[in-house]
This record gives C-alpha cells, sequence and structure tokens, in this order.
C-alpha cells in the first residue's frame, strides 16, 4: 500500500493526462494509472484531427459541443511552445465535401448552424475547391466546406508532451497497471490495481470506454456503446494535402501527416470490443470513396490499418464532472475528444481544485443517463 494520493486519475490516454497535468499546474499531486501501455487506446489510434465543426448532438445542445471543440482547437495551437515538445500541430484546414444532393442539404443547414455560432465554414463550389487544391476532382464533388482554422496533431505527440511534463512536475505515471476496482472508504477511495492497492483522496476516472465498468460498482452507470472504427496509414509521400477531406454521410476522413503518410478512415464497425478484427472491405470503402475525389492517390502503397474504439453516449455528448463527493468521471467522447483535450483537461482540473462545477462542463453532467 502506498501513501495517500491526492488525486489519483484512472487512464493515461492524452484526456487522463491532460487532467493529471491541469492538476498539477495548480501545485496538486496527480498520480496516474494506465492500464498497457501508452496510446493503446482512443488516444493513439485515431487520426488526430482537430475540428471545432462538430457535427454531433444537432438540436440537442451542439453549441456546448461547439464551445468546448473551439477552446479546445484554440489551446491546440500554443501547446508546442508552452510545453516545449513538439506536438505536430499543424493549421491545414478541413473540407467537408458533399457528393451528393443529400449531403448539400444537411451541409448547408448545418452551415447555417455553424455560422451563427461564429464559426468560419466557407461554401464553396467545385470549381472553387480545385482551383485552390488542384489535386481534387471537381467533377467528383457537388460542393465544399471550408474551415482554415481547423488542424492536426500527432496523438503520441500530444501523449508524449503532456508526459514529460508531468514527468518535470514530479508526477507519476504507471504503465500496465490495470485498475480493477475502487472501493468508497471512510475518508476516500481503495482503488485496487494489478500492481497493487492505492488509497485516495479524489478519484478522476478517464478510461473512455472502460470507464462505466469502473464506476456502475459504485451506483453510476454512464450507458455508452463501444463504436468501432478501421484507419490505415500509407507509405511517406511528397507532403501536397492542403485540409483534411471529410465526408460526414460515410464518416469518410482522410489526411496527411507532416511526415508525408496519408491517413484514412470511414464507415463504422458493428459495435464491440475486439480490436483484433480488420476487413478488406474497409480498403475497398475507402479506395472506391477516396480515389474519385484525390485520383492520384489511386496508386497509393497501404503500410497497415488497425482497429479504433470510441466510446459514445446516448446524446452524442461526454460524461464530464462529479459523481459524488471526490469521484470524477470524464469519457464519451466519441471520435472527437483529442480536440477537446486540453480544454477539458483545464476545466476539470479546476473543478476538482475549487469543489465546484466549471460552467462550460456544466451540459455534460455525468448523472444525467439516471
Amino acid at each position: 500500500m502506498t501513501d495517500k494520493i491526492e488525486n489519483l486519475v484512472v487512464g493515461g490516454g492524452a484526456m487522463g493526462l491532460s487532467i493529471a497535468y491541469g492538476l498539477m499546474k495548480k501545485g496538486r499531486e496527480a498520480h496516474v494509472l494506465e492500464g498497457a501501455y501508452l496510446n493503446a487506446g482512443s488516444t493513439g489510434r485515431g487520426l488526430g484531427v482537430l475540428k471545432e465543426r462538430n457535427p454531433y448532438a444537432m438540436g440537442n445542445g451542439n453549441e456546448d459541443l461547439v464551445k468546448l471543440a473551439r477552446e479546445g482547437l484554440r489551446l491546440h495551437g500554443s501547446l508546442s511552445s508552452v510545453m516545449g515538445i513538439n506536438t505536430f500541430h499543424k493549421k491545414s484546414g478541413c473540407l467537408i465535401v458533399a457528393k451528393n444532393e443529400q449531403d448539400l442539404r444537411e451541409l448547408r443547414e448545418d452551415h447555417e448552424h455553424f455560422v451563427k455560432l461564429g464559426l468560419k465554414d466557407i461554401e464553396m463550389t467545385p470549381e472553387e475547391v480545385q482551383a485552390k487544391w488542384p489535386y481534387i476532382d471537381s467533377e467528383s464533388i457537388l460542393a465544399g466546406f471550408y474551415s482554415p482554422d481547423e488542424a492536426n496533431a500527432h496523438p503520441f505527440g500530444l501523449v508524449w508532451a503532456y508526459l514529460e511534463n508531468l514527468k518535470r512536475m514530479g508526477g507519476k505515471v504507471e504503465k500496465e497497471n490495470k485498475v480493477k476496482e475502487i472501493k468508497k472508504t471512510s475518508d476516500g477511495f481503495l482503488v485496487k490495481a494489478q500492481s497493487g492497492d492505492y488509497e485516495a483522496e479524489n478519484v478522476i476516472v478517464a478510461s473512455a470506454i472502460d470507464s462505466s465498468g469502473l464506476t456502475e460498482p459504485l451506483g453510476y452507470k454512464i450507458p455508452m456503446t463501444p463504436m468501432r472504427k478501421e484507419v490505415l496509414i500509407s507509405e511517406a509521400v511528397r507532403p501536397f494535402f492542403g485540409p483534411t477531406i471529410e465526408r460526414l454521410s460515410t464518416h469518410l476522413q482522410v489526411t496527411q501527416t507532416m511526415r508525408g503518410e496519408i491517413m484514412g478512415t470511414i464507415d463504422w464497425m458493428e459495435p464491440g470490443h475486439d480490436l483484433s478484427e480488420n476487413t478488406t472491405q474497409f480498403l475497398n470503402n475507402l479506395a472506391d470513396a477516396l480515389v474519385p475525389v484525390v485520383p492520384v492517390l489511386r496508386n497509393l502503397n497501404v503500410i497497415r490499418q488497425w482497429t479504433g474504439i470510441c466510446d459514445l453516449t446516448p446524446d452524442e455528448k461526454p460524461a464530464i464532472g462529479q459523481l459524488e463527493e471526490c469521484l470524477y468521471v470524464c469519457c464519451g467522447f466519441h471520435d472527437y475528444g483529442i480536440t477537446m483535450v486540453p480544454i477539458v483537461g483545464k476545466l476539470l482540473s479546476e473543478t476538482i481544485i475549487k469543489k465546484k462545477t466549471e460552467r462550460m462542463l456544466e451540459p455534460f453532467d455525468p448523472k444525467r443517463f439516471d
């Protein structure tokens, strides 16, 4: 048994590390337990696209998601300089394309909504798109909706930046030490992990899809669906890609890393927890969707593919905040969590210290599912 820990964070993804970082920046102790290796979960399996035009929970609090995403995007822009470690942030922009009339109707509705919220969402004709990015075939789309403010960051770089800064401040991050159970005690919590037991004053569960399994025995179930998505990465080619390209109706998302690799995803697999499954159908679907838009990629060599997992709540909004005195949860970010990492870490750490929920987090009360 270790000495009692002031703040124990369960989950060493970008979100958990950001919360610990926020606490230590305010002079508080933080100790992180990660069940596997760093970047084994949701963070390390994504593309690192940073968007403020969040398309979820439309008509049900989307503006609250946009506020978090917008502030998260802003903070990402300065993280490398603040932390002294390169997160490979690139303000590349994002182009959402319409391939048919239904796409176009929905994107124009989104456009009106986002513009009212003060976001940049520029509607472009196919000819304007091709004039700006000649590698895009204008005949393959009906329109594009472009944000020059959206960006990319490397998930591994982001995790590394938080990890190294935590170490500099005296924080501790334990890998391959899976938490099995959290028990309430008379003066805090007993956290039972693979490598031993830990006493903690505050416990913050930030374990994505696994979060509810730890909080439910304490009386707090967070309903989430384990959404699986396949991702691929190509050989490195000459950097030529401008903005990330998306098609919302098929969940297509394609971008290029700073090293030149093309990364892409499309569609969702059946819900589940098996991350070892990969399909040739995914490769075919992505090629069929991407090559007509960017014909130069027809002979691209794929290096590998993998499966990631996202934690989706019934209302498409995350669960962030206090469950009971000294017990907090942070999960349910679906496929947009990386954008919100710096702002959620900041706001939740302030909530824990002040023992009062920050206003921007109020719409994401984790007990709203009771």
